[in-house]
């Protein structure tokens, strides 16, 4: 949180201190007033906080401030905000930067600074939602009058009766109901936040809270969903558009009605105008700016589904899910978004090769890893995200057949009784299993009799690789699979070296890796920071 004061552009006025805007009497006529039908809405939003400070008033002059402490003393102490971080989205990225999917709870929220917005939108903000913020301390009775009537003389509602702080103090700490006793509340809660914190941190924390559409909360990501902008790149002509959102985000939505926000931006810079803060030529020079809109971005899908899927996974099985969803982490993935395309469209087109070949098969899944980094640069989980979300790539256990071999000739070789030129015996053997034999066979039912370990692994000799199993031990291969990265469960069986266990496409792909990159073994395939 931010307690610099927001530096203002040195040809318009600083909202800091303010000119007192002047307020234009209502006319008269002999006839109804046009605003008539009017004056029920606003004073319905006027009337409640008029009654909570007289009531206000009334209680200070009975009972003094200790018996006004007495009668809120179960109210929030605000002093609370100091420590007080908002929920906010957490992003996932690829490894150049590029966003992949936004993460969130109910509030989609980027948290920004107050130097890192632009003064022309705080002005907008300040000029149709509490033009004296600098200059009441919390509450602002005669402001609510001064609302009252330039919104009867406008016929629609240009100014807010409630503070900027008693809005936060509302959105923070208070329900939505409409009573006296919940306008007092809020008074009393916005006098002691003005007591304990800065001008420019409630506005800080006003402009980050604030709701503006569409499950959009703060400035920050509202600036990119409405404009495709930073907040403190906007100009007066977007800022009073979404400055004039706060009122009723939906209705005012320029995704929803763009004339209609056209309408509610001329109020605000009318508005801004009017109080001194900006010149008509600046005014007439906003409306006629083109606005570039973005789009709504709550809601819109990964780039990369099968890939965020795993990575929130993994994220909620060490931080867990409120951190995910509310703590605003920034999350940059090893997936190359160019890579991952291509192997997205290699796994549709392989898929479809095999069909045509008369094999069935409606699914596969792809790993590619680096192995120089063991960094995993695409994975694709299935053919079509939409009509399955499984991950097969991590998430289907397939056993890899004499896929697992390497594993069994890598156990070999550490244990320095072997080489590749050793020889292996290829004839027939059997071992005890259970209450009988089990007698394993070479694909061709043949047997090659003494060939070299080289020779053995080339042609996939299943005999070599289960006498070799045996000779330096099942637990051993396992231990060696374990320190390739496998973690799945694995029994200790005679035929596991021909593959009779569950693996992962995710799991064989970092073990190979390893053996691309010259027995290099690095860190874990999935990589992010």
């Amino acid at each position: 949180m931010s307690s610099n004061t927001a530096r203002s552009n040195p040809a318009k006025p600083n909202p800091a201190k303010p000119r007192k805007p002047p307020v234009k009497k209502p006319k008269s006529s002999g006839g109804t007033h046009p605003a008539l039908e009017y004056i029920q809405s606003v004073a319905q939003v006027s009337a409640g906080t008029i009654l909570g400070i007289t009531m206000l008033a009334s209680s200070i002059a009975a009972g003094g401030l200790v018996g006004l402490a007495l009668s809120f003393r179960n109210l929030p102490d605000v002093r609370v905000l100091r420590n007080y971080i908002p929920s906010e989205t957490s992003y996932i990225y690829d490894i150049s930067g590029t966003l992949l999917d936004s993460i969130h709870d109910e509030a989609n929220r980027e948290v920004v600074d107050l130097n890192g917005i632009s003064p022309d939108l705080k002005r907008a903000v300040l000029a149709i939602e509490d033009s004296y913020f600098f200059s009441h301390h919390g509450i602002n009775p005669s402001g609510i009058g001064r609302a009252l009537l330039a919104n009867l003389e406008e016929g629609q509602t240009v100014e807010g009766g409630s503070t900027i702080t008693m809005q936060l103090v509302k959105n923070l700490f208070l329900t939505p109901e409409r009573s006296i006793s919940r306008k007092v509340a809020e008074a009393v809660l916005s006098l002691r936040l003005e007591q304990v914190f800065t001008k420019d941190q409630i506005m800080e924390m006003y402009l980050n809270q604030v709701y503006w559409g569409h499950n959009t909360y703060g400035v920050q990501t509202a600036s990119k969903s409405y404009f495709n902008k930073q907040a403190s790149e906007l100009n007066l002509a977007e800022a009073a558009m979404m400055a004039g959102l706060i009122q009723a985000p939906e209705v005012y939505s320029p995704f929803v009605n763009y004339q209609k926000a056209k309408e509610r931006q001329a109020i605000v810079l009318e508005r801004m105008r009017t109080i001194g803060w900006v010149t008509a030529e600046e005014v007439a020079k906003a409306k006629e700016t083109p606005i570039a809109l973005g789009e709504i971005t709550s809601f819109r899908q990964s780039q990369a589904p099968y890939i965020t899927d795993a990575v929130v996974q993994e994220l909620t099985s060490r931080f867990g899910q409120e951190a995910v969803l509310q703590g605003g982490m920034r999350v940059q993935t090893t997936i190359d978004l160019d890579l991952q395309r291509k192997a997205e469209e290699t796994v549709r087109e392989g898929l479809a090769s095999i069909q045509r070949q008369g094999i069935y098969a409606d699914q596969m899944s792809l790993v590619a890893v680096d192995p120089r980094t063991h960094f995993v640069k695409a994975m694709v989980g299935g053919v079509d995200y939409t009509k399955s979300q499984y991950n097969r790539a991590v998430q289907a256990l397939r056993q890899p057949g004499s896929a697992f071999k390497p594993f069994v000739y890598y156990a070999a070789f550490a244990s320095g009784n072997y080489a590749p030129d050793s020889t292996v015996m290829d004839t027939p053997v059997s071992y005890p299993d259970g209450d009988g034999y089990y007698t394993p066979q070479n694909y061709d039912g043949g047997f090659y009799g003494a060939m070299s370990i080289r020779q053995a692994l080339a042609q996939s000799r299943n005999i070599p690789a289960i006498r070799l199993g045996q000779d330096v031990g099942i637990n051993r291969v396992i231990e060696v699979c374990r320190t390739l990265g496998i973690k799945s469960p694995m029994e200790p069986v005679t035929s596991l070296p021909l593959g009779s266990v569950d693996l992962t496409p995710f799991e064989m792909a970092g073990a190979y890796a390893t053996f691309a990159s010259g027995g290099c073994i690095l860190s874990r395939p999935l990589s992010f920071r």
